[in-house]
C-alpha cells in the first residue's frame, strides 16, 4: 500500500524509509528500533510518520463505527419472520446491545469533536478580547472554584490559633481497616478513550524542537499537544519556587491546596477529646480552577512550548503545571522527558496512562543510562548526618508533644539512619572505612547494617504519609544548630518521659503519691562539622528513596558503599530491562529512534525482555542524507613529530603527549576554516592540556588565528560562551579564520548540540574516553554480565560505553545534506578494525586509518580547498 505522507518539503529517501518504516510498525502493533544519523530530519520524520498514523488510525476508527452502526440497523430492520423464534429473539436483543455499544461510541468520537470545535472559537474569542466568559467544557469532573474560596477562608480561620511549631508536629495518622479511602470518588468519564502518541527525550530543550517540528508540519491546526514537566519548571509561585529542591517544592505546592478547615473529635457526652493540627499555609493564588480551565483550553488549542506555556500562565494568573496535567487528558501527542516515563514513580506521580498506547523515545542511545540513573537513589554522608542531628533534635524538643506512635516511628527511622551512617562514616583515622569502596548484595547489606530486623516498607510509608520531610526542612530552617545546642544544655534534666508521665496519671487517679526520679538526659554535643540546615529535609528524600530501593530485594540489585570523604551510599541497577518491561507490556507499540543505535543487541534486550522474541522487534537503519564527498573521517596515529599517539590512563599526563596535542591543535586551526570543536576525555584532563599549552604559548600561537573558548563546568554559562564562539566563528577578518572550542566527552557541549556549518567544520576527539575500568561499580556491572550473559559480554559492554560518547561528539557536525565537516580521531587505537566497526557508517565510509600528521594535513588542505572552490 502505498502512502503518502505530507511534509513541509520534498523528503529525501530516508525520511520517506523512516516513515514508512515507522507507519508500518505502529499499525501492527510491533517494537522498533530506528537509527537515523543526526542532522537527517529524525524529529520532522517522527512527527510527520506517527501522526499521519494517527489520523488514519482515528478515521478508520470511525468509518468501521458508521459501517456497524448502518449494518447493526439494516439488520434489525429487516423482519423476516423464522420458524425458530427463541433463536431469532436472542440473536435480536444481542444486536440490539451491540448497537447501544456502538452508537455510544460513536456518540461520544462525535461529541468530542463538536466540544473542541467550540473550545477553538471560545480561545479565539478570548484572544481578540471579544469575550472574557469562559465555559467549562464537559469533561471537567467537577468544579473546584468552590473548595479555592473555601481555602481562602479556611486560612484566615487558621489564624486564630498561634501555637507555637503546631504546623512542624506530626499528625497521628488513621488506621484504614474499614477499607476507606482519601481519594475523591470520579464519575465516569464522558470521553471515548483514543490513542495517545507520548513522544519522549532526553531534554526539555530537545522537547522544545519536538515542538517547533509540529509547527511545520500540515498537522498544526488541528492536533492537541502538550509538554508535561515537573512544578520545579512550570510553577509561576515565587514563595514555591525559593525553596530550589524539587521534592519541597512538591511538598509546598499540595500544602497550598490542601484544606485548612479545622476538625474536632467529640466524646459521647459533647466532650472535646483531640483537636487536629490547622496549616498555617497561605493558598496558591495561581490554583484557581477557572483561569486553569482558561489555560488549558489554550494548550489544546495552540500548540506551545515550555516557555510558551509559563508565559501564558502567567498572563492568565494560571498554574502551568495542573494545565498541562488537566489538558493530558485530551491531548493527543504528550510530550515528557525521559525521567518522566523510565520511573515507576514518576508515572503513577503524574498518573501517565500508557496501555494500549505509543511510546515514541527519542536520543535512545542513553536510554539504560537514565534507567539506571532513576533507580541508582544516591545518598551521601552530609544528607545522613545532618538527617540524624536534625532528627534527635526534633525528637528531644518535641517528646511530650508527640504520639507514643509516632515517637516510636521517629526513633526507629533515627535506629536506621545511624546504621546506615555507620556503614560509610569512618569512626577514626584507622577505621578501614575511611577509603574503602564496597559492593553488597541487597541481603548482604542489611545484615551488615543490622537492619536485616527493621520492615522498612511501613517506615517509608509512615515518613511520606505524614511529609514528615517538609516538617523536617521547616524545623531546620526555623532553628539554628547553635539554638538547639544551647536549649537542649539548658534542659539537662528532661520533662517526664511519655512512660513517667503515665505511670503519673494512674497514680493520681489512685490517689498515691509517686516519686519519679527526673531522667538525665546526656550532654549532645554537636560543635563540630555542622550538617547544614538545608540538607536536613532535602536529605530525608533522598533516604526515603534508598530505603524504598531495599524494600525491593532484587537479585539484579547492589549497594555500593564508598567510604571516603565524600561517602556515600547508592543502589546499583544491573539489569535495566526488568524495569521497562512494565513500559514495554503496557504500550501498543514502543519505538526506540537515535542518531547512533549500536549496539543494536542491547536495545533489543530492552524491548524484549518481557518475551525474549526478537522477532517482534522492527529495526531500520537509515543512512545520512550528506553525500560521502561532504565528511573527511581520519585516525591520526601519529603525531607531528612521530610520536606514536596512545592517550591511555598510563600515558595521557606525559608532557610528550601533551606537547603534540598542542603542535597538532596548533596546525589544525591554521588550514581549518570557521570553528573547530576538540572534545577531551575529561574536565581535568582539559584543565591540564590547558595550562600546558598556556604554559608554552601555543594558546598565545593560536589565538592569533583563531579564538579560544572553553566549556564551562556551569550549565548556566553554556549559552554566553557558546554565543561569543558562534559571534568569532561570523565575525572573521584578514587575520582571524574562525574559533576554537575545547570541550569535554559527555560534557554539557557533547550531546543535544548543532555545529552545523561554519560553526563545526573540524571535529576532533583525543584520546578513547573509556570510563575507570578499576571503579567498583563498573567492575561489578561486568561480572554481573560476564555472569549472566556468557563469554566477554562485560568487556563488550565497557567498549561500547567508549564508542557511543564517541560517536555523540562526532554526531554534533555534519547537520544537512549540504553540510561539511572533517573528523580527527587522535588515538592510535582508533585504527583498531572493531573500534572503527563501531563508529557512524557515515564517517566509515570515507574513514582513512593509521594516519601518520603529515598525510592528515595534506588530506584536510585538499578537502577543505575543494569545498572553497564549490
Amino acid at each position: 500500500m502505498e502512502i503518502t505522507f505530507p511534509f513541509p518539503f520534498k523528503p529525501y529517501d530516508i525520511q520517506e524509509k523512516f516513515m514508512r518504516e515507522l507507519y508500518f510498525t505502529l499499525e501492527q502493533q510491533k517494537l522498533g528500533i530506528f537509527e537515523s544519523p543526526t542532522g537527517t530530519g529524525k524529529s520532522l520524520s517522527i512527527c510527520c510518520g506517527v501522526l499521519k498514523w494517527l489520523r488514519d488510525s482515528n478515521q478508520k476508527i470511525l468509518e468501521d463505527l458508521v459501517k456497524e452502526v448502518a449494518q447493526l440497523k439494516a439488520e434489525l430492520s429487516n423482519n423476516t419472520a423464522s420458524e425458530d423464534w427463541l433463536t431469532e429473539e436472542y440473536e435480536k436483543i444481542k444486536k440490539n446491545q451491540n448497537l447501544i455499544t456502538l452508537q455510544l461510541k460513536l456518540d461520544k468520537i462525535k461529541k468530542q469533536k463538536e466540544v473542541f470545535d467550540q473550545m477553538k472559537i471560545r480561545v479565539s474569542k478570548q484572544k481578540t478580547n471579544a469575550s472574557n466568559k469562559t465555559i467549562e467544557f464537559y469533561f471537567n469532573k467537577k468544579d473546584k472554584s468552590e473548595k479555592v474560596e473555601d481555602d481562602k477562608e479556611n486560612v484566615l480561620e487558621g489564624k486564630e490559633e498561634s501555637e507555637e511549631d503546631r504546623d512542624l508536629i506530626l499528625e497521628e495518622l488513621e488506621d484504614k481497616e474499614d477499607g476507606g479511602s482519601d481519594t475523591e470518588e470520579v464519575t465516569e468519564d464522558d470521553r471515548e478513550q483514543m490513542t495517545k502518541i507520548y513522544i519522549s527525550s532526553r531534554t526539555h530543550s530537545q522537547l522544545s524542537q519536538f515542538i517547533g517540528e509540529i509547527k511545520r508540519t500540515v498537522f498544526k491546526e488541528d492536533t492537541r499537544v502538550v509538554t508535561l514537566a515537573s512544578r520545579q519548571h512550570y510553577c509561576i509561585n515565587s514563595e514555591v519556587t525559593k525553596l530550589k529542591n524539587v521534592n519541597l517544592i512538591n511538598e509546598r505546592c499540595l500544602d497550598m491546596q490542601k484544606s485548612k478547615s479545622k476538625s474536632t473529635a467529640v466524646g459521647e457526652e459533647g466532650k472535646v477529646l483531640k483537636k487536629t493540627k490547622t496549616r498555617s499555609c497561605t493558598a496558591c493564588p495561581y490554583y484557581n480552577q477557572t483561569n486553569i480551565t482558561r489555560l488549558t483550553e489554550r494548550m489544546l488549542v495552540d500548540i506551545m512550548d515550555m516557555e510558551d506555556l509559563v508565559k501564558c500562565g502567567k498572563e492568565l494568573k494560571a498554574c502551568p503545571y495542573y494545565a498541562s496535567r488537566m489538558a493530558m487528558e485530551d491531548a493527543e501527542m504528550v510530550l515528557i522527558s525521559h525521567a518522566g516515563i523510565v520511573s515507576s514513580g514518576a508515572r503513577s506521580g503524574i498518573s501517565l496512562k500508557l496501555d494500549n498506547n505509543i511510546l515514541i523515545l527519542d536520543e535512545a542511545h542513553g536510554l539504560t543510562a537514565a534507567l539506571e540513573n532513576a533507580h541508582s537513589a544516591p545518598v551521601t554522608v552530609k544528607q545522613l548526618s545532618s538527617v540524624k542531628t536534625f532528627l534527635q533534635f526534633y525528637i528531644n524538643k518535641y517528646r511530650a508533644r508527640l504520639s507514643s506512635k509516632n515517637l516510636l516511628t521517629l526513633n526507629q527511622l533515627s535506629f536506621v539512619v545511624g546504621k546506615l551512617l555507620g556503614m560509610i562514616k569512618p569512626k577514626d583515622s584507622t577505621d578501614k572505612k575511611q577509603n574503602e569502596t564496597t559492593i553488597y548484595t541487597l541481603e548482604d547489606f542489611v545484615i551488615k547494617a543490622e537492619i536485616d530486623h527493621m520492615n522498612l516498607r511501613p517506615l517509608v510509608e509512615f515518613c511520606r504519609n505524614t511529609r514528615l520531610a517538609p516538617k523536617l526542612h521547616g524545623f531546620s530552617m526555623r532553628y539554628s544548630q547553635q539554638a538547639l545546642e544551647e536549649e537542649m544544655k539548658k534542659s539537662m534534666v528532661s520533662k517526664k518521659s511519655s512512660f513517667e508521665m503515665f505511670m503519673s496519671n494512674i497514680s493520681k487517679k489512685k490517689g498515691e503519691k509517686v516519686e519519679v526520679e527526673p531522667e538525665v538526659k546526656e550532654n549532645v554535643s554537636v560543635q563540630a562539622n555542622v550538617p547544614t540546615e538545608t540538607s536536613a529535609g532535602s536529605g530525608l528524600y533522598a533516604i526515603l528513596d534508598f530505603l524504598d530501593m531495599l524494600c525491593d530485594r532484587s537479585e539484579n540489585g547492589r549497594v555500593l558503599a564508598q567510604g571516603d570523604q565524600n561517602g556515600m551510599l547508592k543502589y546499583l541497577l544491573l539489569n535495566p530491562a526488568e524495569h521497562f518491561a512494565e513500559v514495554v507490556r503496557q504500550c501498543r507499540s514502543v519505538i526506540v529512534a537515535g542518531g547512533t543505535m549500536e549496539p543494536i543487541a542491547e536495545f533489543q534486550a530492552l524491548l524484549t525482555s518481557h518475551t525474549n522474541d526478537t522477532g517482534s522487534v522492527n529495526v531500520v537503519r537509515c543512512e545520512h542524507v550528506v553525500p560521502p564527498d561532504n565528511v573527511l573521517g581520519l585516525c591520526l596515529s601519529k603525531g607531528p613529530t612521530n610520536v606514536s599517539l596512545n592517550f591511555s590512563y598510563e600515558n595521557r599526563m606525559s608532557n610528550e603527549l601533551l606537547s603534540e596535542v598542542g603542535r597538532i591543535l596548533r596546525n589544525i586551526c591554521s588550514i581549518v576554516p570557521g570553528g573547530v570543536v576538540c572534545f577531551l576525555p575529561s574536565y581535568s584532563y582539559e584543565h591540564t592540556v590547558y595550562e600546558h599549552l598556556k604554559t608554552n604559548k601555543v594558546i598565545e600561537a593560536i589565538t592569533k588565528k583563531k579564538a579560544i573558548f572553553r566549556e564551562p563546568k556551569s550549565a548556566a554559562d553554556v549559552d554566553q560562551v557558546l554565543n561569543k564562539f558562534a559571534s568569532a566563528v561570523k565575525n572573521k577578518d584578514g587575520e582571524h579564520n574562525g574559533a576554537l572550542l575545547l570541550s569535554v566527552v559527555g560534557g554539557k557541549l557533547s550531546e543535544g548540540l548543532n555545529f552545523s556549518d561554519d560553526l563545526g567544520r573540524c571535529v576532533i576527539v583525543v584520546g578513547m574516553p573509556y570510563p575507570n575500568v578499576k571503579s567498583p561499580e563498573l567492575q561489578e556491572k561486568m561480572n554481573y554480565l560476564n555472569k549472566t550473559a556468557g563469554g566477554s559480554a562485560g568487556n563488550i559492554y565497557y567498549e561500547n560505553l567508549c564508542m557511543k560518547a564517541v560517536n555523540q561528539c562526532i554526531g554534533r557536525a555534519v547537520r544537512h545534506a549540504n553540510d561539511y565537516a572533517c573528523v580527527l580521531l587522535v588515538d592510535e587505537r582508533y585504527s583498531r578494525p572493531q573500534t572503527m566497526s563501531a563508529l557512524p557508517s557515515f564517517v566509515q565510509k570515507s574513514l582513512i586509518s593509521n594516519c601518520s600528521f603529515g598525510t592528515t594535513i595534506s588530506n584536510i588542505a585538499r578537502f577543505f580547498a575543494r569545498h572553497k572552490e564549490r
